[in-house]
C-alpha cells in the first residue's frame, strides 16, 4: 500500500552572484590595451571577460564601441536592401523572368507589369538628387520660393526640409523690430521675407501702431451697409470685403440677398403708417406690393423663377407674411383619414391614405393619438407585479406574454430575477478548493466548473495536481 509520503525539498540553488563582483578590473582603473582589444570578436564576451578578469558588461560594451560583431550569437534578422532609384530597370534587358524572380523575389505578375511599364514609357521621371547647396538653402526662405528656384514641387521641398529637421521660422532680431510700423505690414513682410500674418502678429505683440490707419466710416457708407451685397459695396467704397462685412456685423445688420430692389420709404421722423409689405418704422423695403401679391398664389419655385430671387428668400418672405404654401401636391387631412389614425399601424394608414409614413406619424403625434402596433404587448399593472416574484417562465405562462418580452420588461425596470446568482461561498466550501479537481468539486458543491475555478484563482489557491507515485 502506497502511503502519502512528504515530498523531499528541492535542492537548494547556489547563491546568485551580485552584479558588483569583487576583484574584477574596471576600465577606469585598467584601460583596455591593444592586445585585449584583439581578443574581442574572436572569443565570446563571457570568455573574454573571464580571461581578462573583467566584467561581462564591460567586455560587451567595449566590443560594441569598437564595432566588432559578436561571436556565438543568434543569427540577425534578414534585412532587405533598399531598391535602387531605377527599380532594377537595367536587369530587365539582360535577365529572363525566371532569373528575375530568383534574383529579386518578385512574382511573375509584378515582373510582367514592370516590363509593360518600361516598354510603354509609363515610368515616372526620377527627380534629381539633392545637392549640398540646395540643402544649405532649406529654411532660409519659404518653401514656395525655394521650389521655384530649384525647379521642384513645393511638397518635395517641404518633405526634404522636414526630413532634415529644419524650421522655416526665424527669430526676430532687434533691427527687424525697428522696421515695424514704418511701412505697411505687406511691405515689411516682403522686405523681411516673412508672412503678412507673422508681421501683423509681431507688431500687435509689441504694441506698434500700423503705418496706414483705417479710414473712418461715413454716414453715407454705413447707410448702405446691408442694402447691397458686401462685394459690390467693397468695390464702391474702395475697401476690402472683410472690412465691409465686419462693419456690417458690428452695426447688427443682416446680409442681403444677391438680387433685390431697394425701395426707400418715408423718413423715420414722420412715422406714417407703414405699408402692408414693410414693418412699422422701417426705412427700406426690398419687396414691392406686386411681388408680395404673387406669394401664396404660385409655388415658391415659380415665384423665385419669375422674380429672379433665390427660393429660400421667397420662402422666408412668404412665412414672414403668414401665407400658406401653394403646393399642388399638398392635401389637407379629411375626417375619414383622421379617423384611421391610431386604429391601425402608421405604415398601414400611409398605404391607405397614400401618404408617407413620416407624414402620418407627424399628424398622429400632433393630434395626441397613441400608436397602434399589434405586435406590441401592453403590460397591465397586475402583470408587472409578478416580475421578480416568480420565475420568468412562470410569468410568461400566466400572462401569456413571450419569454423574451418578460425578460425585457423585467430588465427595463431594473428588477432582479428570482433565479439570482449562486449562493455565497461558505468557509467549508472554500476549504475544499485545491484538494481535488475543479470538475469534481463543482459536482459535489452543485456549482459550475467555471465558478469553482474563478473562486480558487481569486483566493490564490493553486490547482490540484496528482501526486507523483513514491518509489
Amino acid at each position: 500500500m502506497i502511503t502519502n509520503a512528504k515530498k523531499a525539498p528541492p535542492p537548494s540553488r547556489p547563491p546568485r552572484k551580485s552584479r558588483e563582483t569583487p576583484g574584477r578590473r574596471s576600465a577606469r582603473d585598467f584601460p583596455w590595451t591593444k592586445e585585449e582589444d584583439a581578443l574581442l570578436g574572436k572569443l565570446t564576451d563571457r570568455e573574454v571577460a573571464e580571461k581578462l578578469n573583467r566584467t561581462l558588461n564591460g567586455a560587451r560594451n567595449r566590443r560594441k564601441f569598437l564595432g566588432k560583431p559578436a561571436v556565438g550569437h543568434a543569427p540577425q534578422p534578414f534585412r532587405i536592401d533598399r531598391e535602387p532609384r531605377d527599380r532594377y530597370a537595367y536587369l530587365f534587358s539582360t535577365k529572363s523572368d525566371r532569373e528575375l524572380r530568383a534574383f529579386l523575389g518578385w512574382s511573375f505578375k509584378r515582373i510582367h507589369t514592370r516590363r509593360r511599364q518600361l516598354a510603354g514609357g509609363k515610368v515616372g521621371k526620377l527627380a534629381p538628387e539633392w545637392t549640398l547647396e540646395e540643402d544649405r538653402l532649406l529654411g532660409t526662405k519659404s518653401d514656395k520660393v525655394l521650389a521655384r528656384k530649384f525647379g521642384r514641387s513645393v511638397s518635395a521641398v517641404r518633405h526634404r526640409r522636414w526630413k532634415k529637421r529644419i524650421r522655416v521660422k526665424k527669430d526676430w532680431r532687434p533691427e527687424d523690430d525697428k522696421i515695424l510700423g514704418t511701412r505697411t505690414d505687406h511691405d515689411v513682410a516682403l522686405f523681411l521675407g516673412r508672412s503678412h500674418t507673422n508681421v501683423a502678429w509681431r507688431r500687435r505683440k509689441l504694441g506698434v501702431p500700423p503705418k496706414a490707419k483705417p479710414r473712418p466710416w461715413t454716414q453715407e457708407e454705413e447707410a448702405l451697409l446691408g442694402a447691397k451685397p458686401d462685394k459690390e459695396l467693397a468695390r464702391m467704397f474702395g475697401r476690402t470685403v472683410v472690412a465691409v462685412e465686419a462693419r456690417r456685423i458690428q452695426l447688427g445688420r443682416t446680409k442681403p440677398d444677391a438680387v433685390f430692389k431697394v425701395i426707400k420709404l418715408a423718413a423715420p421722423h414722420d412715422q406714417p403708417p407703414a405699408p402692408g409689405n414693410a414693418k412699422r418704422g422701417a426705412r427700406y423695403c426690398t419687396w414691392t406690393s406686386e411681388e408680395d401679391g404673387l406669394l401664396g398664389k404660385l409655388t415658391d419655385e415659380d415665384v423665385a423663377r419669375k422674380l429672379g430671387y433665390p427660393v429660400p428668400r421667397v420662402r422666408r418672405r412668404r412665412r414672414l407674411l403668414g401665407l400658406p404654401s401653394c403646393n399642388p401636391n399638398h392635401r389637407h387631412w379629411t375626417k375619414e383619414e383622421t379617423a384611421l389614425l391610431g386604429a391601425r399601424s402608421d405604415r398601414e394608414v400611409a398605404q391607405l391614405v397614400n401618404r408617407s409614413v413620416g407624414n402620418v406619424r407627424y399628424k398622429r403625434i400632433e393630434l395626441g393619438i397613441p400608436f397602434c402596433n399589434p405586435h406590441y404587448e401592453v403590460w397591465k399593472p397586475s402583470e408587472l407585479a409578478l416580475l421578480g416574484k416568480l420565475p420568468d417562465e412562470e410569468v410568461a405562462r400566466r400572462t401569456e406574454h413571450s419569454l423574451t418580452s418578460v425578460r425585457h420588461a423585467r430588465t427595463k425596470r431594473h428588477i432582479l430575477s428570482v433565479r439570482r446568482a449562486a449562493p455565497d461561498w461558505q468557509a467549508e466550501e472554500e476549504a475544499l478548493l485545491g484538494t481535488a479537481p475543479d470538475r469534481e468539486l463543482a459536482a459535489r458543491l452543485n456549482r459550475t466548473e467555471g465558478a469553482v475555478r474563478l473562486r480558487r484563482v481569486n483566493k490564490g489557491i493553486p490547482a490540484w495536481r496528482r501526486p507523483a507515485p513514491s518509489d
